[in-house]
């Protein structure tokens, strides 16, 4: 059935998602991009300047999208043809309606007073006696994020925008310049989310300040975990190197000789992860009588002074966020905090504790996997294969995962022991909102601030990412910052 022409009309609308559109869409009923909730009709163009309509939608765009809510349809009867719509159910569409009544008649628009207003999107029209297309529409959510002006065939979409969410959005984006942190996926949703609060709290003189100081501190936290990222990253290289240099293909094939020799392979299906692990673990223990064992041990030392200097960087940077004080120079904090332990014996003593965790996880992905292939069959060169695979990738599994610990570990060590140097009484457990933090972690942050002897011990888990804030004096490093 032919759909009326409005194409000489005047109207206010709201167009719902395409796809939306698409889905309510009938055969001959009215194409999914005219579809629309007319907020006001204002009969002929002609008689409405076009100019006129453009600026108060331009102005009634200043306020946040909305979701409304399609609760079911209705056939509107009583004119020359039957209307299909789907009645639409928003507050915010009576607020927008009252607010576009009240910018036209200061105006001088007028529309027509025909009908009353019943929020509506129509689907098709029908002569009287047809059959509807539809039994039930079901209730669904639409959302509305821009406004139309319609000036016969011309249409001008305003996007719906509170007028402070712009100044939000680049005092956010100051804040985080200022820092001199790396934009992530965290920074964005934090400005999204400060530019929401900001929007909640428009009257507040104050509130665009305070997003600057958003952006800073995320901006900062930003700065902080990608440089852990960075150093960890590098320094799990290093580790890897200095252990696949360790690991020999003919002690491999004769460890896995052992092990298919205790298996007795021929007997047939049987637990062999007992033995697989024995094997495993008999080889990997021969390490520490290697050459290349003491490389190994340095570079893992070296990695725990680098998560405690970087530690000790984070507890200044942290304290000077918490100042308002800008200008960290964080590459020459990192080396002056290394420096400072480069006589430290007890990093060896670590080094060793780390290493043997290592040796541990390593044997432990390696006798899965010999179990396994022996589990399915394997030949002996492809059980040679799988345990170097595990043993000397590009990415060796165990290595990644106690670098990572270790150094966040000592991470932690650095911050708690320098706030506890310069007499912090109280510190806080602050976590990184992604997806890591556990619930211990919550409840560490939650109980915020702890006596600084009673702070609980971090990191709480293996690849956790929460770390310690306190306030404290930074005169005594005044030489960090620029």
């Amino acid at each position: 059935m032919a759909s009326p022409d409005y194409s000489d009309g005047c109207m206010i609308a709201l167009y719902p998602p395409p796809e939306l559109a698409q889905a309510l869409a009938v055969d001959d009923g009215l194409p999914a991009e005219e579809m629309h909730v007319t907020v006001a009709y204002l009969g002929d163009a002609a008689d409405v300047d076009g100019d006129a309509l453009r600026e108060i939608v331009a102005a009634l765009a200043e306020r946040q999208p909305f979701t409304a809510q399609l609760a079911g349809h209705a056939r509107f009867t009583g004119g020359d043809k039957d209307v299909i719509v789907a009645l639409v159910d928003s507050p915010d569409l009576e607020d927008l309606r009252r607010d576009t009544l009240d910018a036209l008649q200061e105006r001088g628009i007028q529309p027509p007073r025909d009908h009353g207003f019943t929020a509506h999107l129509t689907i098709t029209y029908l002569d009287p006696d047809d059959e509807a297309p539809l039994d039930r529409l079901g209730a669904q959510q639409v959302e509305f994020t821009a406004i139309a002006a319609v000036h016969g065939t011309d249409r001008t979409d305003h996007t719906l925008e509170h007028p402070i969410t712009g100044p939000a959005r680049e005092a956010f984006a100051a804040g985080w310049a200022l820092s001199g942190g790396p934009m992530t996926e965290r920074v964005k949703a934090a400005s999204t989310a400060a530019v929401q609060t900001a929007i909640e709290r428009a009257n507040d003189p104050h509130i665009l300040e305070v997003t600057i100081d958003l952006g800073r501190l995320e901006g900062m936290w930003a700065k902080l975990f990608g440089r852990r990222e960075e150093k960890q990253a590098e320094h799990t290289r290093l580790v890897t190197d200095a252990w696949r240099d360790l690991i020999n293909r003919d002690a491999v094939t004769v460890m896995v000789d052992r092990f298919r020799s205790q298996a007795n392979l021929t007997e047939g299906v049987r637990d062999f992860l007992s033995d697989a692990l024995a094997a495993a673990r008999s080889m990997l223990g021969a390490l520490a009588d290697l050459t290349g064992w003491t490389k190994v041990r340095q570079t893992i030392r070296d990695a725990i002074a680098a998560g405690n200097a970087e530690g000790m960087v984070n507890a200044v940077a942290i304290a000077a966020e918490r100042a308002a004080l800008l200008g960290l120079d964080w590459n020459l904090a990192f080396s002056d905090a290394y420096e400072s332990l480069a006589r430290l014996d007890e990093l060896w003593g670590n080094a060793d504790g780390w290493l043997g965790r290592t040796v541990d996880r390593a044997a432990d992905d390696l006798g899965k996997a010999l179990s396994q292939a022996a589990e399915d069959g394997a030949s002996r060169d492809e059980m040679i294969d799988a345990a170097m695979d595990i043993l000397a990738s590009e990415d060796v599994d165990a290595v990644a995962f106690v670098v990572d610990w270790a150094m966040t570990a000592a991470a932690d060590d650095g911050a708690l022991r320098l706030y506890r140097s310069e007499g912090v009484q109280q510190i806080d457990v602050i976590t990184a909102g992604d997806g890591r933090v556990c619930e211990s972690c919550i409840d560490y942050e939650a109980g915020s601030p702890w006596p600084t002897l009673d702070v609980p011990r971090l990191p709480t888990h293996p690849v956790c990412r929460c770390c310690y804030a306190a306030a404290m004096s930074l005169s005594n490093f005044a030489s960090w910052f620029a």
